[in-house]
């Protein structure tokens, strides 16, 4: 049985994901970290629409790579820890392995749209055939199961949230070994013939790469999916990499004040950190909760502790924070790496609702589940910052619901059928307040609010009208990396940061380019 991950039944705020004593036990000074962005909501396994490839083990590829250098000393990943090293040298492999699984997922993908073409379906339909109507619902015992299996992952956590996310998880789960079913008999009756190696340096978009069924497979698609997994396999080890030289860079400087002052880097903490760490007042935590009651799951007496902790951890990474950059600031620092620039995906707007012209010099598009409540988060501030731009911006509206939201599905099919009557956005509003409502009985009764033709809505919504536009939106996503709701991307660049700052400055950056930095689909 598969284990998984499972959010604690108490979060004492979306932002705050790891335990504060862990904070409490560092003994140099950290690195300042910018604050937490608002936090994207992921499924637990998102069904595939084919079988995926299992990856191959990552090995170390290159000798020590130069990081930093520190009053004329330079840390190479030589100074790592052997793990993290493996980690940060082993990201040409990972990148090669990376490609060979994407050629497999595309030649697989292909296999389905050969086989849908000869039965003179849509490959949506021969999924639904193959897949989705085969699939069981996992039963009160299966579901009772998976969590005895995994009774550590559940401990404290409200059965009523568990058995949904259990159920989805369990789905999702049958439907990936029903995929993995359905590829390997179209492998055996659809021939699959390789022609070039897919990480030859030669490999350009018109290349062959392969030929399924007689279609030929190119270069040009492989290296578009590719863009947003070799950027988070860079982006990852670049963040390892700097975030454990930060670290070695403080320990370095204070082992150096120490030195100087002939005494132990741990009195240094001690007088500097640990001795002037405040316990808060009852007022200070009183007042921080009722600042973000919204956002903490308990009441006051429940969570006293969890706050004060979390008020008091802050205050000792202010302190540390003071003391690195004190530190850093007569410290002849140089870095040898750098962060790795962000892809500009070619992210299409298909025909979905949008906001402003089409010849916006900017083009936000964002894949959204309307039963996530990051994205109900999220939507306010969406309109805000869109609507103070007035015509220099579009907004495009795509879907991604989540396995885990049983209902996002049909929210969604429900907000493309009020879109075909014109009212999407209006029709969207009520879904984000209302996401605790979001069954066929209550998408109908909000038509009905806002004044839809209900035999039209409800045809469409019944009769799954929409579907296909809905699985063509999270095939593109799939293509576009997107993982988790919401995902923004603007002018083609995915937005790393959930916050109205961090989106006006990604749009100022794009408005001040001369042209549109969007590649053409």
């Amino acid at each position: 049985m598969k284990s998984v991950t499972w959010p604690l039944a108490i979060i004492l705020l979306l932002a705050v994901s790891l335990p504060l004593a862990a904070q409490t036990k560092r003994t140099t000074p950290a690195r300042p970290k910018k604050a937490a962005p608002a936090p994207a909501e992921t499924t637990p396994m998102p069904a595939p629409a084919v079988a995926q490839p299992k990856p191959s083990p990552v090995k170390a590829s290159t000798g020590p790579i130069p990081i930093v250098t520190v009053n004329g000393q330079t840390l190479t990943t030589a100074d790592f820890d052997p793990a993290l090293r493996q980690e940060v040298e082993g990201v040409d492999d990972k990148i090669a392995n990376a490609r060979k699984e994407i050629l497999d997922l595309q030649i697989n993908t292909i296999l389905l749209q050969v086989e849908a073409q000869r039965r003179r379906i849509t490959s949506h339909r021969l999924y639904e055939l193959e897949v989705v109507r085969r699939i069981q619902p996992p039963t009160p015992v299966q579901i009772k199961k998976f969590m005895d299996d995994n009774r550590d992952q559940f401990a404290g956590v409200d059965p009523a949230t568990a058995n949904p996310q259990v159920e989805a998880f369990l789905r999702a789960d049958a439907e990936s070994k029903l995929a993995d079913d359905l590829v390997a008999r179209l492998r055996k009756s659809i021939p699959v013939v390789m022609v070039a190696d897919v990480n030859s340096p030669t490999l350009t978009p018109t290349t062959i790469v392969a030929t399924v069924g007689g279609q030929p497979l190119t270069g040009l698609l492989l290296n578009e999916r590719l863009k947003p997994i070799i950027f988070k396999i860079r982006i990852s080890a670049y963040e390892l990499e700097k975030k454990q030289a930060d670290q070695t860079i403080d320990d370095i400087l204070l082992l150096a004040e120490a030195n100087r002052h002939n005494i132990t880097p741990e009195q240094i903490i001690r007088t500097e950190i640990s001795d002037k760490v405040k316990a808060p007042t009852d007022a200070e935590v009183t007042k921080f909760y009722t600042e973000n009651k919204a956002r903490i799951n308990g009441d006051l007496n429940t969570v006293r502790n969890q706050v004060a902790n979390y008020l008091q951890g802050e205050d000792r990474e202010r302190l540390e924070k003071d003391l690195s950059a004190r530190l850093r600031k007569n410290a002849d620092i140089r870095w040898l790496i750098t962060e790795p620039a962000q892809p500009v995906q070619a992210i299409s707007t298909d025909d979905d609702p949008s906001l402003g012209p089409a010849d916006a010099r900017v083009t936000i598009v964002e894949f959204t589940d309307f039963q996530c409540p990051a994205c109900a988060a999220m939507h306010p501030v969406l309109d805000e910052v869109v609507k103070s731009y007035s015509n220099k911006v579009r907004l495009v509206v795509r879907d991604y619901p989540l396995a885990m939201h049983a209902n996002a599905r049909r929210a969604a099919e429900a907000a493309n059928a009020a879109n075909a009557q014109g009212k999407f956005f209006e029709y969207t509003d009520l879904l984000f307040k209302r996401q605790n409502a979001l069954d066929a009985a209550s998408l109908k009764k909000y038509a009905s609010e806002l004044g839809l033709n209900r035999v039209k809505f409800d045809a469409a919504l019944d009769s799954g009208a929409f579907a296909e536009e809905i699985k063509h939106d999270m095939d593109d996503a799939e293509i576009y990396g997107v993982g988790s709701t919401p995902t923004i991307f603007v002018n083609g660049i995915q937005l790393r940061e959930l916050s109205a700052e961090a989106l006006r400055e990604s749009i100022d950056r794009a408005l001040a380019q001369k042209a549109p930095a969007t590649p053409t689909p």
